[in-house]
């Protein structure tokens, strides 16, 4: 959990900015494929529409190369006189599936840019996070598992924990009505090692997704805001809003 989000615990955020950049869909390579495929509906070309690619891109079990910027802003941060500021760079990498291993990985990596204002006046790179999940496809929509990891990478004490962390990581998504996407990630990162001179790490963070997608590739709801509770501080929760 990012260091910035425990001293703001209590609090809520604001997502000033969200800007998402599309890459590559990821495919089934394999040997017993046809030559010649159908493309999938609503696309003559064989690549997805603006609406279907809308939903792949709020879907965050989908098989798409993304590279999203977010910008966090939090208007009340404890041991501060002001509001604190986040940049988040967050590529998301689908692997696979293969023919001989017929499950899509996703990987979700968010490196944060902290800025806190003074007393503590720090500014520069935070804790490098990591998503691995194993998409299965369900009757009702996908979901997901694996390992939600945190590496202490900050270039400053006040912008990282310190801490190395692992935990438990999910992805829940419903996507049997149409134009509706609506799920969650949740997360639980633990420190187990780093510093020991800082306090341990054990958060929940739960990342709510509910859109719906409109013709030409528009759309409304909410998604990729994380929602923080902190085990360590009674259950402590940051908020953050925000609309797409």
């Amino acid at each position: 959990m990012s260091a910035i989000v425990r001293r703001g615990l209590g609090t809520l955020g604001l997502v000033l900015l969200s800007a998402t950049v599309v890459g590559a869909q990821s495919t089934v390579s394999s040997p017993q494929a046809p030559a010649a495929q159908k493309p999938p509906p609503g696309s003559q070309s064989g690549k997805p529409d603006a609406r279907e690619l809308a939903n792949q891109v709020n879907n965050p079990a989908a098989p798409v190369t993304l590279l999203q910027f977010r910008n966090l802003l939090f208007p009340s941060v404890e041991g501060t006189d002001g509001a604190t500021n986040a940049l988040e760079i967050q590529p998301v990498l689908p692997i696979g599936p293969f023919a001989s291993f017929r499950y899509l990985q996703l990987i979700k990596i968010t490196l944060p840019f902290p800025s806190l204002p003074s007393p503590v006046n720090a500014a520069g790179v935070g804790d490098l996070q990591v998503f691995d999940v194993f998409v299965f496809k369900a009757s009702w929509g996908q979901w997901g598992l694996g390992p939600a990891l945190v590496f202490p990478t900050a270039s400053d004490d006040a912008l990282g924990d310190g801490k190395w962390q692992a935990g438990p990581a999910m992805a829940l998504m419903y996507t049997r009505i149409k134009n509706l996407m609506a799920g969650a990630v949740v997360q639980n990162p633990m420190s187990f090692a780093g510093n020991s001179d800082r306090p341990g790490v054990n958060a929940l963070i739960i990342t709510p997704t509910l859109t719906y997608n409109l013709p030409d590739g528009w759309f409304a709801g909410l998604s990729d805001f994380n929602c923080t509770f902190d085990w360590k501080n009674d259950g402590a929760a940051t908020i953050v809003l925000g609309a797409q």
